[in-house]
């Protein structure tokens, strides 16, 4: 009854966001579960759990505040303020378009949807963002797919596989930060076990899509500046080498702020600090709605988390289960969670905690876990039809999101490679 009584709050912010969205669907609103937005829907939520939660009026302002300002939280809003930034800066100075033209120069003509997907994950790696990828290379994929008869489905489950690659590997990745900032993780350790799950799951991927088309279609590649593609190599290199996050992201900014000034003559400081001002302001609602998340674990989460810890525990020692089925209910419960709130940001930010305790009570390393909340809520954030990524790529290929989930072989795969890595690989407990 005790764990039922602190999940109602979590649950009633499920139901209004879940809820609103079905509603709109309904209605037929485009992008109906992103109607309302998740910050607002978790305002409820704060007020039940403000009424749930025992203690005086004062002790619960002080819970609230601890889960506020709880350290994993600010850092994770710094970052965002940083990517947010780099985005903007990139995107104006033109980088984002010379990096998509230069990608597109290397596509192989034969092969448009390894091409495509090869496309999609190098742009995404490199921003950071699966959304921008997929608004930028989707019309590419949609208008080629037009040209060779491809089906304009396959074209946009290609993108978003490619796209999704670099959700969950990208250093500035939202939900990159969110994983490895929530688990006390290693930055360079998680992105090597990510590196390597990617790089199979990428294998299987093109080997399907190989047997999809072979086309002799060249993609029209419009002249582009190469120094301009340079912050994002810069951080690329930074982020593999282990310099630390917060001095990437900053390096790179320089780097883009210099690149911007140096190529073009209305690119000013002025114009810097107005971009940077946007990339800003452009997260506030996720930062926003990490705070809000951290305010209702401060209220609620403890006690949740704990029963969920002690019952998964339970569980784990009756059924003398080990590190591995440990990690698959971390894996399984990431899931869930995205699959209820269409966003592994969200599901990341939820579980987070969860998943940090199961971690140090097993002796699993932090970066093991870091992984699989990254992975797992990115695989399904890929396929569930009312999705962000889904419903954008279909808007653009003018197609049903039921006809584009099928086809996302990337995430399909990168479950099952994930799956068969915590089952057949031996970790080394902490």
């Amino acid at each position: 009854m005790l764990f039922f009584i602190h999940f109602i709050p979590i649950l009633l912010f499920i139901s209004l966001f879940v809820g609103s969205g079905i509603y709109f669907w309904l209605l037929g609103m485009p992008n109906a579960f992103y109607q309302l937005s998740p910050v607002t829907a978790i305002i409820p939520a704060i007020a039940l759990a403000w009424v749930i939660h025992r203690g005086t009026t004062q002790q619960k302002m002080y819970d609230f505040l601890d889960g506020v300002r709880h350290r994993d939280i600010i850092i994770m809003c710094i970052i965002f303020l940083l990517a947010g930034g780099f985005s903007e800066v990139t995107k104006q100075i033109g980088s984002v378009d010379a990096t998509v033209n230069f990608a597109l120069s290397f596509v192989p003509a034969q092969f448009l949807l390894i091409g495509l997907f090869l496309v999609a994950a190098f742009i995404s790696t490199s921003i950071g963002t699966s959304m921008g990828t997929i608004a930028t290379i989707a019309p590419i994929g949609f208008a080629l797919s037009q040209q060779v008869g491809i089906s304009p489905a396959l074209c946009a489950a290609t993108v978003v596989g490619g796209a999704m690659f670099g959700d969950n590997l990208s250093i500035i990745s939202d939900t990159t930060i969110a994983a490895v900032m929530s688990q006390e993780a290693d930055m360079k350790q998680k992105l090597k076990l990510n590196a390597k799950i990617a790089f199979f799951t990428s294998i299987i991927t093109i080997i399907l899509l190989a047997f999809q088309t072979n086309t002799q279609v060249v993609a029209d590649v419009t002249e582009y500046n190469i120094i301009l593609v340079a912050p994002y190599i810069l951080l690329i290199v930074l982020a593999i080498i282990g310099i630390n996050v917060f001095v990437s992201l900053s390096l790179s900014v320089a780097c883009a702020g210099v690149i911007g000034a140096l190529t073009s003559d209305h690119f000013g400081l002025l114009t810097f600090n107005q971009s940077l001002n946007k990339g800003f302001i452009s997260m506030n609602e996720i930062m926003l709605l990490s705070l809000m998340v951290g305010g209702l674990s401060g209220l609620a989460g403890k006690e949740f988390t704990k029963e969920v810890v002690n019952r998964l525990s339970i569980l784990i020692e009756r059924k003398n289960i080990g590190p591995k089925v440990t990690q698959l209910l971390i894996a399984k419960l990431v899931s869930i969670f995205d699959i209820l709130l269409a966003n592994n940001t969200i599901a990341i930010i939820f579980t987070g905690e969860i998943a940090r305790e199961l971690t140090k009570k097993h002796k699993i390393p932090a970066h093991y876990t870091a992984a699989w909340l990254d992975i797992f809520s990115s695989v399904f954030q890929g396929v569930i039809p009312y999705g962000a990524q889904i419903l954008l790529a279909s808007a653009i290929a003018q197609v049903s999101p039921l006809s584009v989930v099928p086809h996302v072989y990337y995430c399909y795969a990168l479950f099952i490679v994930s799956v068969c890595y915590i089952l057949f690989t031996k970790i080394r407990r902490i």
